[in-house]
């Protein structure tokens, strides 16, 4: 999930519960579904408080700092 943007991840997402809620699915597909979409609402939980301390780290007092992205 390293390369995955939170954007695809939301995307990705976003097509599971789609899938999900048609009841369309077998019941060991549906494990399996709903386990991948935990696992991506977590990394979109980490993504989002990471860029919220990155937003901290800016406006800290204030007032704008410098800041590098660290990849």
């Amino acid at each position: 999930m390293e390369n995955l943007t939170y954007e695809k991840a939301i995307k990705r997402l976003e097509q599971i519960i789609s899938i999900l809620e048609s009841n369309d699915v077998p019941l060991e597909e549906s494990i399996e579904l709903f386990q991948e979409g935990v696992r991506l609402s977590k990394y979109c939980d980490d993504k989002l408080q990471t860029i919220q301390q990155k937003v901290a780290q800016i406006y800290e007092n204030g007032e704008m700092k410098e800041f590098h992205i660290e990849d």
